[in-house]
């Protein structure tokens, strides 16, 4: 365990590494077994009416999780068995697989008939249990996934026990992933806050968010404690030292490693606008009202509006650029 007296290096050995993931692990599995909103399980139930087994496992996820509320959308995660299972082997099954293997993952606006709410809406999120895995990894080039399954989840539904101890594994993975990078692109020295903090506001400058400041902070602040443990024994897991003052923690980083780390994610950063501008405009093929689906959410996050033109709604690819440009003059993103 990490000490908590006056200033102590702790160095943690083998034995003290994997009773930590052992915690983490631990911690996963009571997260995703937690109590969740009826409503979310009515999305995996329609899911699963839609698409039967061309996926295992569903997680829900997001603001909606966070609030304990059905209003807004609710965001899932499908883990498919292939693209083709899932997809299906028409012409445009066969695209739609294509583009969620060059550009993962491919997105779906639901909207699901409700006898309570009238209908709810989902945001459903389609990826491979391998390409999950691969997100997860400290080698990922997009920290959309390990960034997103380092946060609160619940497992909707799995087909099996094994299935269940796969999403596991791969969230405690995420989760270790984002502790080296928080070591890496947090300060020297600073809370687990100040880590925690530092680490989203670097992985929304890696992807098109329309975010404000605050977000890292909102998002730290909805589980505080949880944060602050996930961190202690992530570090003690991925062995890395730690010397602890207080809340203060100084992570005994290589420098030389801390300044290659920094510049790679620069770069990833610089990479990421340009995945996520494709991710747009793939997502106006993938649900219908795509592309005024996507500048809800920007007005939700930003509070800046744009209108689109006839021309813009009938031709979103050749339209894209455009709305890109106004969305970066508006200031709604960086």
């Amino acid at each position: 365990m990490v000490p908590t007296s006056a200033t102590s290096p702790q160095v943690p050995g083998a034995a003290a590494a994997a009773g930590a993931r052992d915690r983490l692990a631990a911690r996963v599995r009571e997260e995703l077994s937690a109590p969740v909103l009826p409503e979310a399980h009515d999305v995996a139930r329609y899911a699963r009416q839609l698409h039967g087994d061309a996926y295992g496992p569903a997680l829900f996820y997001g603001s909606c999780l966070r609030a304990d509320s059905p209003e807004g959308i609710m965001d899932v995660y499908l883990l498919s068995r292939t693209h083709a299972a899932f997809h299906g082997q028409t012409p445009r099954g066969r695209a739609l697989a294509g583009l969620n293997w060059l550009i993962p993952p491919n997105i779906y606006f639901w909207m699901i008939p409700h006898p309570q709410h009238g209908s709810l809406r989902a945001k459903v999120a389609v990826v491979t249990e391998q390409q999950f895995r691969e997100g997860a990894s400290v080698d990922a080039w997009s920290p959309s996934i390990w960034a997103r399954f380092c946060q609160p989840c619940v497992l909707l539904d799995a087909p099996d026990e094994a299935a269940r101890e796969r999403v596991v594994d791969t969230i405690v993975t995420a989760i270790l992933t984002a502790a080296r990078w928080a070591a890496y692109l947090g300060p020297s020295k600073g809370t687990a806050r100040d880590y925690w903090t530092a680490l989203f506001a670097a992985t929304y400058g890696a992807e098109l968010r329309p975010e404000r400041n605050n977000r890292p902070a909102i998002i730290y602040d909805a589980h505080p404690e949880r944060y602050d443990a996930l961190l202690r024994d992530a570090w003690a897991a991925l062995e890395i030292p730690v010397e602890v003052s207080g809340a203060v923690l100084t992570p005994k980083v290589n420098t030389a490693a801390k300044a290659v780390a920094k510049r790679g994610f620069v770069a990833r950063q610089r990479s990421g606008k340009g995945i996520s501008v494709a991710r747009i405009v793939k997502g106006a093929l993938t649900f219908s009202g795509g592309v005024d689906y996507l500048l809800w959410k920007v007005e939700r996050h930003s509070g800046v509006s744009v209108e689109l033109s006839d021309w813009q709604r009938k031709h979103p690819f050749l339209g894209a650029p455009g709305v890109y440009l106004q969305l970066r003059r508006a200031g709604a993103v960086r």
